[in-house]
């Protein structure tokens, strides 16, 4: 048969219903509204911005591959913009979702990215779509590689995983050589740092504070990845320190603080629970009551 074509029976075989390989479907809109009204009214009692609730629910519904209900994210948090602010504020909180699932693909995979990229872009209004970003702010270049892979990569993960930094290195290689390698240069440099850009119209800078939330929240809606949740908890309780860059995060004094890192835990377990009452792609059981 041609390279081109599949059998019936292979045809089966992919979508074989243990496969489970579709995307999860989001919850009806009544539980969707109230568990983002739930998390976005926490966020405001503890003194923090939209920037911070959605960077962590959007890092959660990505690892859960459920574009439907990062789709309603989207719509929740555009839909009580005043009419002056409208086009300007969806912008930035499409901006928002959409430099968040990019971080994903670190530590979640590139697939759960593109599926849910390419829905949220689906699902934009046009007016919001034109204004966002279309060029590449990542691209290497001869003069910017070294800088990346360099000291771009290292500085992002000493302020993460100082003082262990250089003794975690040499355990990775341990299991491979190329494991610190490509882990710092084409994640830690090239995609979770942020370039050293002059504000770009239609684009969203994370962060070193918000790209720790973005870590935590993969890796706890994935589930039975412990310790790598504990290490970023850690990197987030650093993020202020000297020497790390601030991004001017409404709260985050508070947020790096022990409570700060306890409600991400919490408002990401709510978000699992309600999207992923099965357990998530990494859990063999369902999702347990935080003990937090």
């Amino acid at each position: 048969m041609s390279a081109n074509k599949l059998t019936t029976s292979l045809k089966a075989l992919l979508k074989a219903p243990h496969a489970r390989g579709g995307a999860l479907p989001a919850p009806a809109l009544a539980r969707t509204t109230a568990l983002f009204d739930g998390i976005s009214a926490s966020a405001r009692a503890k003194g923090l911005g939209h920037d911070t609730w959605l960077t962590l629910s959007t890092a959660a519904l990505v690892t859960l591959n459920s574009p439907a209900t990062l789709c309603e994210l989207y719509s929740y948090a555009t839909k009580d913009l005043s009419e002056k602010d409208a086009v300007a504020g969806a912008v930035e909180r499409a901006a928002i979702l959409r430099e968040v699932g990019l971080k994903c693909i670190s530590f979640s995979g590139i697939p759960r990215t593109i599926n849910s990229l390419g829905a949220l872009r689906s699902h934009l209004p046009p007016a919001v779509a034109s204004q966002l970003n279309t060029a590449a702010t990542r691209l290497p270049t001869p003069s910017t590689t070294d800088e990346i892979t360099g000291p771009r990569a290292l500085s992002l993960w000493n302020s993460i995983y100082a003082p262990h930094h250089e003794k975690l290195l040499v355990k990775l290689a341990e299991s491979h050589p190329d494991l610190p390698v490509h882990i710092l240069a084409s994640h830690y440099g090239a995609l979770l740092s942020d370039p050293p850009l002059p504000t770009i119209p239609g684009h969203y800078k994370i962060g070193r504070v918000l790209t720790s939330v973005v870590a935590i929240a993969c890796l706890r809606s994935q589930q039975g990845v412990t310790p790598q949740v504990t290490s970023h908890v850690y990197g987030l309780k650093k993020a202020l320190e000297e020497g790390s860059e601030g991004n001017g995060v409404q709260g985050e004094k508070w947020l790096v603080t022990d409570e700060g890192c306890e409600w991400v835990l919490n408002s990401v377990d709510a978000i699992v629970r309600e999207v992923a009452p099965a357990g998530s792609f990494a859990a063999g059981s369902g999702i347990r009551e935080s003990k937090l």
